[in-house]
């Protein structure tokens, strides 16, 4: 382990050093000091002490590799650095104090220093003792240093063995496509820049192959015979003109250079090269210094056309600087080849070890997963276990750290690329490890929590903080130490790959923490996150008490924004946890409000109650100084700020995105450093702020939401917000908050208010205008992607849009009186009928919905065809819209029209039907005819994947287009009751999901062409089907879930004689409400794939008689509710059989006994997890310990069982972490048993008796649950 731990003490102590000594050398600082009477020669002690230590930082890091002391010693002074560090703190917020609550009385800044009375002597007093302790700790750290042996270093960072043209081809795989690419490159003709040079570069992180890719090339054959002179350059970060070019010539030279003199060695690199077609590779460039980079080549441009250069980089900056030829990006290998390298080394051959060690196979391929695709981890992990043949030593490396590995040899590729990260970057990449690994990465956020935690330092720059962390990220994203998620292009997530997550939590060292991590936790933790869950109560906090050096806790993980946390926690502990620095209580909905303790965690940086029930912020949050980010987004009950918040002078951002905040606090203006506002809302004349005030915050980006625009009296005042100069505005919504017909105001209002040219979305709402102004749909809007306007009522026309180059989301609703759109949409105004111009360039998707008096939808003159992107198109309720749709929608790929019942399809339209990937049609029951379906009924062959009609009564057989849809996935029938038949050849035999539902007349299928659907996976009836009296289970060959949901004619289900010879398919069966069901097959048992069954409100089945004949053996969860009682015993029905069931629920009318038996006598499987008994309508009391031996339940419920009154004699599993009750109305009393030491959670919902008496009783069970959190009692 001393290998990979030898990155971490110097990594964060340089920087942390550096700005503590920043810190004390500065003159506001230094004022302080002298004005409160603190020990200045105390402080001047510690500079110099600090400096001592500097000095030798980076000699201790390399030492530490190999002396365990030098390690030790580091470690321990990384701890004392950060007390240093967290003491300076305490003085400069006492400063920033004084200086903020002197504003606020009106003093003048050079009167702070007498501004506090005596009660503040002793503080001051004990800031000498604790600074006194401090230094003399410090000084003993520096003593110890010429023990050690440790000296300053000035040299640079040691550089990586260095990398050779050398390469085993026997044990290259998955590389053969990357090697024809980067062939082709070198061997065309193409791809050279003016100098005859043409540059291919290898782009990828580090341990991904770069190295082998190029060494693979430059051995090759046809490489050998192409060039006429080769030679190979290790760069690494030290980049080294004198070095790579003495390399190079010698290299062409076949003999050493003796001289160091650059000039020299250019001249005879450019001699050696003149006339020659030539390869070299400069193989871990990381310099992205275009003049380096041209000094470099300069030489080269002697040497013959086709000559190439090879460069392999982890930074895209770099590779972007030289390359001529299109960046060659390596991914990762597959897991087959992983496991193919992997087993190479350690079998010594490529023979498959099933061969010789078959049992080993299974274990290596998970090995070789774990690599995530990187050859370096396969290789090293191979030649660890190539000496290895036990299972239990493979399982054993299966099941550990890959960074604990006894040879230290530990991806030496990451770790480089760790140990030449700036000291500012290594913190910034170490934090990261208190995320769980594949947690999605959000930029934003880790950049505010970044500058939270004082890691971004932008003393020697013009930038601000958020532009330094942002250059940061870039630069991790750069080395590929962060990767970007593939996806969803709209949002942007990133993401650490696990064998970097892995580096980052060994260089962080005991400083951060993952709760879920397990193993011991150092009380001098600083950076702590835990995996958020529905419940936290106290006792997962018990350990924080002893944290108090934490900096950061931060819940991470859930996907759930309504979690509980213990009410213990925000009152008890955090307020013990006087470092705190990053302090999230995001997604707990039970927080309503925050203790006055809040404001004693004076060193806080970034607070998110994002997604709470909170509604009033204590006025001791505005003691917090030194915040910088407040996040109340999504805080809908939240309709105030502090009346103070003017004293959180360094507030850069304030989120109130979503919450309801009713007007402004006049003191917000004095924060003009916000860089976050996302609301802002107009007061009325002398309530709150007026929109004018906007204006002081210059340096708003982000989203910004402008509400209440109606009460905007002086329309200069509109002016004043001077928008058009807020750049970095992106996302803006200006909102009216009512319906005014003030039209002419409303229009020079939002006149004024136009915006930077560089917004990317715009929103428009309840805008009382009749037109709109000019400036809105300019092309000069280049960057606009995404536009909304609603509810506009009283305009008559829509602005001119057309020329948006760059939009692809456009969405109209609400505009109640506009009637028609015509040229004028497009931006066709002056342009003649020879203009290229073609209108909306980039759209990709357009709605229009609830345009009640919309009748014409103008086609636009012959030869401009608009649209040529648009994918979707949608209109809903625009019940007057006659006509039909634009004739040339070439990209149309899915078409949505809900109540669109005078909308035609033309010839033109359904000729265009044929690219379409999609078609919703959604009618209405009560007209009685719709040109909508016309729609449906195109004769030509298409592409359609998926079809759904919705709401017809004038539909009697299914339309043309369906059965004409040869690709056909994807069939929805909702509430057509006038549809009676399929057509006579059945449905496309490609259908994967057919779902009916509310079509009574409709007859099923034949149950003869059943076979012929052999794609059909899922299958639902609902309501529908009414002459169906027997469903086949076995009919549908491929079959994979069947919902069949009242079937008022259904009687009985069957598998036939002739497929007990073929497997099942069927994992899902879901039955419910089909009154006249009475029986399943007899040969259920033959569902050998059946893993879910649910049966609910059958009151006619009567379940087989024959014993354990109905369940399936792989049933994994069963749900039995309301079925008719059945003679045979439950302890008959084989439940002890079903090994896998982990999830039963069961209740119901006539039910009773069978629960009553199962409680009593253990006859269910001991895998069960969850136990839910449901709708009792008779039982008074259950009792027994039927349940007793259930060592994996972890949830029992009761719900709705509404005369039930006691539970005494119910023994519970030591297993249960969730005791639930909901509904049941005389339940009075819990088990007399003690409850399980392992309860979590007592949720008691609507049992009024039952809480009564838990709140009298409540110290019996304190040791089980939280006593105060109302997720325990309701």
């Amino acid at each position: 382990m001393a290998a990979t731990a030898t990155l971490v003490g110097g990594a964060f102590l340089s920087a942390s050093v550096q700005t503590m000594i920043d810190k004390l050398t500065s003159a506001e600082f230094r004022d302080y000091i002298n004005n409160k009477k603190l020990n200045a020669s105390l402080l001047k002690q510690l500079q110099t002490t600090l400096l001592i230590l500097q000095a030798v930082l980076d000699d201790a890091e390399e030492k530490q590799i190999n002396n365990p002391a030098v390690k030790q010693w580091l470690d321990d002074l990384k701890d004392a650095i950060f007390d240093a560090e967290d003491l300076l703190n305490q003085i400069s917020y006492e400063s920033l104090r004084c200086k903020v609550e002197n504003t606020q009385a009106g003093k003048k800044p050079n009167q702070v220093w007498n501004f506090l009375s005596s009660p503040f002597k002793n503080l001051y007093g004990e800031i000498n003792t604790q600074m006194k302790i401090m230094c003399d700790s410090l000084q003993l750290f520096a003593q110890h240093k010429d023990i050690l042996g440790l000296q300053s270093k000035t040299g640079k960072v040691p550089r990586r063995i260095p990398s050779s043209s050398v390469v085993n081809e026997s044990f290259m795989v998955g590389r053969k496509d990357d090697k024809e690419t980067i062939m082709n490159m070198l061997l065309s003709e193409s791809g050279t820049s003016n100098n005859n040079i043409g540059v291919v570069a290898i782009l990828g992180m580090g341990g991904v192959g770069k190295t082998t890719l190029a060494q693979l090339v430059y051995n090759d054959e046809k490489v050998q015979q192409h060039f006429d002179i080769k030679a190979w350059s290790c760069v690494s970060e030290d980049f080294d003109i004198l070095r790579v070019t003495k390399t190079l010539l010698e290299s062409v030279t076949s003999r050493p250079c003796e001289s160091n003199n650059l000039d020299f060695l250019r001249v005879e690199l450019k001699q050696n090269l003149r006339g020659k077609r030539f390869l070299f590779v400069l193989d871990d460039l990381w310099n992205d210094n275009y003049n380096d980079w041209d000094e470099l080549v300069t030489p080269m441009v002697r040497g013959n056309c086709g000559s190439r250069v090879i460069i392999t980089t982890r930074q895209q900056k770099v590779a972007e600087v030289a390359c001529t030829f299109p960046i060659h990006k390596l991914e990762l290998l597959s897991d087959e080849d992983s496991w193919s390298l992997l087993s190479m080394h350690a079998f010594g051959s490529g023979d498959c070890c099933s061969n010789k060690w078959p049992n080993l196979e299974a274990i290596g391929r998970k090995i070789a997963k774990k690599c995530g695709g990187l050859p370096i981890a396969a290789k090293t992990l191979g030649g660890l276990l190539r000496s290895k043949v036990d299972t239990k030593e493979w399982t054993a490396i299966l099941n550990s750290d890959i960074w604990s590995l006894p040879n230290n040899n530990i991806l030496p590729a990451l770790l480089l690329s760790y140990q030449y990260l700036p000291s500012q970057l290594k913190r910034c990449f170490a934090y990261c490890s208190i995320f769980p690994k594949d947690y999605p990465l959000d930029r934003k956020q880790l950049v505010l929590l970044w500058m939270a935690e004082g890691f971004l330092d932008h003393s020697q720059d013009e930038k601000s903080m958020e532009e330094v962390g942002e250059d940061c990220f870039v630069e991790l994203l750069s080395r590929s130490l962060i990767q970007q998620l593939s996806g969803d292009s709209r949002e942007q997530k990133f993401v650490m790959h696990d064998l970097v997550n892995d580096l980052a939590t060994i260089v962080s060292g005991k400083s951060s923490y993952r709760l879920e991590c397990g193993g011991v936790i150092s009380e001098n933790v600083r950076h702590l996150s835990y995996v958020q869950e529905q419940y936290d109560i106290s006792k997962k906090f018990k350990i924080f008490y002893k944290l108090k050096c934490l900096r950061s806790f931060l819940p991470i993980g859930s996907w759930r924004t309504h979690n509980y946390l213990s009410q213990k926690v925000v009152d008890d502990l955090l307020p013990t946890l006087g470092s705190l620095r990053v302090l999230s209580l995001s997604k707990y909905c039970n927080i309503t409000m925050l203790p006055d303790s809040i404001g004693n965690l004076v060193q806080l940086r970034y607070l998110d109650l994002s997604h709470t029930k909170i509604k009033t912020l204590p006025d001791t949050i505005c003691n917090l100084s030194y915040l910088q980010t407040l996040n109340l987004a999504s805080c809908i009950h939240l309709t105030e700020l502090p009346e103070h918040v003017g004293k959180l002078i360094n507030l850069r951002h304030l989120d109130l995105n979503l919450t309801n905040i009713a007007e402004m606090p006049k003191q917000i203006v004095e924060l003009e450093n916000l860089q976050t506002l996302s609301i802002f809302v107009v007061g009325k004349k002398n309530v709150g702020l007026s929109v004018k005030e906007l204006g002081r915050f210059r340096k708003l980006r982000g989203k910004l939401v402008i509400k209440n625009l109606n009460n905007v009296v002086d329309i200069e005042e509109a002016w004043d917000t001077n928008l058009k100069s807020k750049e970095h505005i992106e996302d803006l919504t200006l909102h009216w908050g009512d319906e005014t017909d003030d039209s002419v105001k409303g229009k020079d209002v939002l006149d004024m208010l136009q915006p930077s040219g560089n917004l990317k979305k715009m929103s428009i709402k309840l805008y009382g205008g009749t037109s709109f102004p000019n400036w809105l749909g300019n092309s000069s809007f280049s960057n606009m992607v995404s536009l909304s306007i609603s509810n506009c009522a009283y305009c008559v026309t829509l602005p001119s849009l057309g020329k948006l180059p760059s939009l692809k989301d456009l969405q109209i609703y609400d505009m109640k009186i506009l009637e028609t759109i015509g040229p004028e949409f497009y931006g066709m105004e002056g342009r003649g009928s020879n203009s290229s111009f073609q209108p909306f360039p980039s759209l990709e998707k357009l709605v229009f919905e609830n345009m009640p008096n919309w009748k014409q939808w103008l086609p636009i003159q012959d030869g401009i065809f608009p649209f040529p992107r648009l994918k979707t198109l949608m209109i809903f309720k625009c019940s007057e819209l006659r006509g039909h749709l634009p004739s040339h929608l070439s990209s149309i790929e899915d078409i949505d029209l809900h109540g669109c019942d005078r909308l035609l399809a033309t010839p033109h339209t359904l000729h265009w039907l044929s690219s379409v990937k999609n078609i919703n049609i959604m009618g209405d029951l009560l007209s009685t005819e719709s040109s909508q379906c016309s729609w449906l009924e195109s004769d030509s062959s298409c592409l359609l994947q998926g079809i759904r009609i919705i709401f017809f009564d004038t539909i009697f057989s299914l339309p043309k287009l369906i059965m004409r849809s040869t690709c056909l996935q994807y069939l929805d029938l909702f509430s057509i009751p006038s549809l009676t038949t399929f057509p006579v050849d059945g449905l496309p035999t490609s259908l994967k999901s057919l779902y009916i539902s509310g079509c009574n007349k409709l007859s099923f299928l034949p149950p003869e062409t059943h076979k012929n659907y052999t794609s059909l996976l899922h299958l639902a009836l609902e309501n529908s089907c009414d002459a169906l009296t027997s469903f086949p289970l076995d009919g549908f060959p491929m079959l994979q879930s069947l919902y069949l949901q009242n079937c008022r004619s259904l009687e009985s289900f069957f598998i036939s004689e002739s497929s007990l010879h073929r497997p099942s398919t069927l994992q899902t069966l879901s039955v419910s409400g089909c009154d006249k069901l009475r029986s399943l097959p007899q040969r259920m048992g033959t569902l050998t794939t059946l893993e879910q069954m649910t049966l609910l409100d059958l009151p006619q089945l009567e379940l087989p008689l024959c014993e354990g004949s109905f369940l399936p053996p792989k049933l994994r969860s069963i749900s039995i509710i309301s079925v008719r009682k059945t003679t045979l015993p439950v302890t008959k029905w084989g439940l002890q059989r079903l090994t896998a069931l982990s999830k039963l629920s069961i209740g119901g009318d006539d039910n009773d006994d069978i629960v009553n038996s199962l409680l009593k006598v253990p006859m269910l499987p001991i895998s069960l997890e969850f136990l839910e008994i449901n709708n009792l309508s008779k039982i008074k009391s259950l009792e027994g310990k039927g349940i007793r031996h259930l060592s994996s339940l972890k949830t029992l419920s009761f719900l709705n069982c509404r005369r039930l009154e006691s539970l005494a004699k119910v023994t519970l599993p030591s297993s249960l972490e969730t005791l639930e009750f909901k509904d049941c109305l005389r339940l009075e009393s819990l088990p007399e048993d003690n409850l399980p030491s392992s309860l979590d959670l007592l949720n008691i919902e609507r049992c009024p008796l039952l809480e009564e008496s838990v709140k009298q009783t409540f110290s019996r069970y304190n040791k089980c649950f939280d006593s105060t959190d109302p997720a325990v009692v309701e």
